[in-house]
């Protein structure tokens, strides 16, 4: 039986790609200026909650697994899914990242290399896929129908307490975020039951007040540097971007933009799992060997990191079987999100 796609979810996974890659883009460089900084501050302070949230409300299985059986069954998949790609690129990156490492804003270390054990890959971006595992893990053994809002509670108070004196481990930051993900499935289930297809029917002025209150958070953090606000803009950052995407299914269904964005959004693990090292090689040509300008030089890395992965992905990865599962952990030829 092929799997239920929700296309807010899939548009939502192409915003969040495209201000990934855009965010990867402005750091390429040791360029500093304020509104670089502001715009890296906007996009990074919700865009990967955004994915975690997005990852839980796929994973509503996890409620619905009665034994051990089924959880270690579910764990050993996202250990395929996750876990062989995180390790197979980070592997296969170490010797690209030592051999560049005279161009890199960071110098890598063979030491560095060891550190892709304990989740931080010589591939900087691939964290995700590490974390998302061992929330996974941790949900899939712990969290049933009878647990689940007290381990939301839970999270909620561990979450805070993360950022509010920012810890340098990211589960307890974001396993909120994927158990709120659960809770919105959970919710958008109950309303498809009441016959409404959406989460947020007719919450105009409500978004408003949290896109207020996102740029408000950004600023207080971009000049005070007090982390528990990204908490906030994370949270108000999603409910604007799930609010958009629904509205645009009900107002623009069909346009051009609504097909660009769900692609995307389809194609948003191979845009991950393939960006990066394009965009290292675009940044040695555009910035270090032709000397672009900064904005033309980002431009072109964030255009080829954006656009190459497809047709590599849909040209050469997704042709070889071995490959498909290496770089992208699949053994289902349907599966093509970051999940």
């Amino acid at each position: 039986m092929a799997k239920e796609r929700f296309r807010a979810v899939d548009l939502a996974k192409g915003i969040g790609i495209i201000l990934v890659v855009l965010g990867h883009s402005l750091k390429q460089t040791e360029v500093d200026a304020k509104w670089i900084r502001v715009l890296v501050c906007l996009i990074y302070s919700f865009h990967m909650p955004l994915f975690f949230m997005l990852s839980g409300f796929l994973a509503r299985k996890i409620l619905r697994m009665e034994t051990y059986k089924e959880r270690f069954l579910y764990i050993k998949d996202r250990a395929v899914r996750l876990l062989v790609p995180y390790f197979v690129i980070g592997g296969c990156y170490i010797p690209v990242k030592l051999k560049l490492s005279a161009y890199a804003v960071k110098p890598f270390t063979l030491r560095d290399s060891l550190k892709l054990l304990i989740g931080q890959n010589p591939d900087v971006s691939l964290w995700f896929l590490y974390v998302l595992f061992v929330i996974s893990a941790i949900c899939a053994l712990c969290v049933n129908e009878c647990s689940f809002r007290d381990i939301l509670y839970g999270s909620a108070a561990l979450c805070a307490a993360s950022w509010w004196v920012n810890i340098p481990i990211n589960t307890p930051k974001y396993l909120f975020f994927f158990l709120i993900g659960i809770w919105l499935r959970l919710k958008y289930e109950d309303l498809q039951k009441e016959g409404s297809r959406y989460l947020f029917e007719g919450q105009g002025l409500p978004v408003f007040f949290a896109l207020i209150l996102f740029l408000i958070f950004n600023r207080i953090y971009f000049h005070n540097g007090v982390n528990i606000f990204r908490l906030g803009s994370s949270v108000c950052g999603i409910y604007v971007t799930l609010w958009l995407c629904e509205a645009m299914l009900k107002r623009v269904d069909g346009s051009r933009l609504v097909h660009i964005l769900e692609m995307t959004g389809l194609m948003s693990m191979d845009i991950y799992i393939l960006h990066e090292p394009i965009m290292t090689a675009a940044k040695i040509l555009f910035w270090n060997k032709l000397a672009l300008p900064y904005p033309a030089a980002t431009l072109f890395i964030f255009l080829f990191a954006m656009l190459l992965p497809c047709p590599i992905s849909k040209g050469i990865v997704r042709r070889v079987p071995v490959l498909k599962l290496l770089l992208f952990g699949e053994k289902n030829p349907d599966r093509r999100t970051m999940d």
